[in-house]
C-alpha cells in the first residue's frame, strides 16, 4: 500500500502546531480599521459597477427582494454580497445582516459603514445590522425576527456565508501534515486532535444551525424564497478522508474536520431538490479573504492557485465577481426555471488541482529549486 505523502512529516521542514487563537490587532491596526472599511466598500462598489455594466449577470430579479445575510461583514464573499443586495434594494426590498464581530475588527467597522451607507441611501427600517449572531432560540433569534418584520420581509432570500469551524484531527485518525509559510520560510503544520466541544461546534454553527435556521423563521411566519450555502470542493474529496488511501490528507483540514458541516448543507440541498424548496450549495474557488488565515495551508494555496492561473492564462475571478455569480445562480432558482442546486463557481480552477498537488508536495526551502516556495508563494511578511 502506498503511504500518503500528506500523512508524513518532511524531515527538511520545521513542524508547528496550529493554534486556533485569533491574534489581537495592534493599536495602529485598530486605528486604521474605519478607513480600511470605507476603502473596502468603495472598491467593491466600483468593481460591481464595472461588472454589472458588462451584462454578464442577470441581477434585476433582486429588486424588491428581502435578503437575510448571515456572515456578511468584512472583506470576504458575504461582504461583497451585501453590497450587491444593498444596491438592488435601494428603492424597494430590504437587507438584514447577521454578524458576530469583535468590536476591534475590520469586520465590525465594515458593518458600521454598511449601516451608515444604508441610512444615507434612505433604507430606514428596511436595513438592519445585528451583531449578536445567529441562534435558534433566545434574544438573538427574537431580534432577527423583529428586524425582518420591521423591514416588511414576509419572504426572504437566506444566504449563509458564516465561517466558524475548527481545523484539526478527529479521534482515531493518523496525523496529517500541511505545508504553510511564515517569516522564517516553509514549514509544516501537524494538525492537532480536536476536543469533543470543538468537533460539535464545527458541525453545529456552519452545518446543523445553518440548515435548521430557516425552519424557525417559518415558525415565525416568514417564508423562505431561496436558501444558499457556501462550499468548497475539498468537502467532496471523500477518498482524502480514508487513512488507507494514498490521497489521505491531500485536502488538508478539509480532509480531517472542515468537511463536517458541509455534510449537513449538502444533505439539505439534496432533500430540497425537486421537493418544493429552492436550496443551493455553491462551490467557490480558493479566495484570499480573511477566513483563509484561520485554515492551515489555505494562504499558500491561494497564492499557488493564482500562480497556476497566471501560467495557464486562466482568468482569476475576484471576490466581488464571485458574489455576483452566486446571486446570479440564486436568480435562476427563484425564476421558476430548472436550476443547478450545486453550481460550480470554481470551474476555472478545478482543472489545475492535480497540478497543485504535485507542486505542494515538492515545495522546498531550497532557493536553487524550481519549487522554492517563494517562486510559488510571493507573500511578504512584516
Amino acid at each position: 500500500m502506498l503511504e500518503s505523502p500528506f500523512a508524513r512529516p518532511d524531515p527538511k521542514l520545521r513542524i508547528k502546531q496550529f493554534s486556533h487563537l485569533v491574534p489581537r490587532p495592534t493599536p495602529e491596526q485598530v486605528a486604521k480599521f474605519p478607513a480600511d472599511a470605507k476603502a473596502l466598500l468603495d472598491r467593491i462598489w466600483t468593481r460591481h459597477s464595472e461588472l454589472i455594466s458588462y451584462g454578464q449577470f442577470d441581477l434585476d430579479w433582486m429588486r424588491g427582494k428581502h435578503f437575510l445575510l448571515a456572515g456578511a461583514t468584512g472583506p470576504g464573499l458575504g461582504g461583497a454580497i451585501e453590497s450587491a443586495a444593498r444596491r438592488f434594494t435601494v428603492v424597494d426590498g430590504s437587507v438584514t445582516v447577521i454578524a458576530r464581530d469583535l468590536s476591534k475588527s475590520v469586520g465590525y467597522e465594515t458593518g458600521r459603514e454598511m449601516l451608515e451607507r444604508a441610512k444615507k441611501a434612505g433604507f430606514a427600517e428596511r436595513y438592519h445590522l445585528l451583531n449578536s449572531g445567529m441562534e435558534l432560540k433566545g434574544p438573538a433569534l427574537e431580534a432577527i425576527i423583529t428586524a425582518l418584520h420591521e423591514a416588511g420581509a414576509k419572504e426572504v432570500i437566506y444566504i449563509n456565508g458564516v465561517a466558524a469551524a475548527f481545523s484539526g484531527m478527529l479521534p482515531g485518525y493518523p496525523p496529517v501534515f500541511v505545508k504553510d509559510v511564515d517569516k522564517d520560510g516553509l514549514f509544516q503544520y501537524e494538525l492537532q486532535l480536536l476536543t469533543d466541544q470543538q468537533i460539535e461546534t464545527t458541525r453545529y454553527i456552519m452545518g446543523i444551525m445553518a440548515v435548521e435556521f430557516p425552519r424557525y423563521l417559518q415558525d415565525a411566519g416568514i417564508k423562505i424564497e431561496a436558501t444558499c450555502y457556501m462550499d468548497w470542493r475539498g468537502s467532496l474529496d471523500v477518498i482524502s478522508r480514508d487513512p488507507e488511501s494514498p490521497y489521505y490528507g491531500r485536502q488538508g483540514p478539509y480532509s480531517t474536520s472542515l468537511y463536517l458541516p458541509k455534510q449537513f448543507v449538502k444533505a439539505d440541498t439534496i432533500q430540497a431538490y425537486g421537493h418544493g424548496r429552492k436550496v443551493l450549495d455553491c462551490y467557490l474557488p480558493v479566495m484570499r479573504t480573511r477566513a483563509i488565515g484561520f485554515i492551515p495551508g489555505a494562504t499558500p494555496q491561494a497564492y499557488i492557485a493564482e500562480k497556476m492561473m497566471e501560467l495557464s492564462n486562466v482568468r482569476k475571478r475576484d471576490v466581488p465577481e464571485l458574489a455576483l455569480g452566486v446571486l446570479d445562480q440564486i436568480g435562476r432558482a427563484v425564476s421558476g426555471n430548472t436550476f443547478n442546486p450545486f453550481p460550480r463557481l470554481d470551474d476555472h480552477e478545478v482543472p489545475l488541482e492535480e497540478w497543485y498537488w504535485q507542486i505542494v508536495q515538492r515545495l522546498t526551502n531550497d532557493e536553487d529549486s524550481e519549487f522554492y516556495w517563494k517562486n510559488w508563494i510571493p507573500i511578504e511578511f512584516d
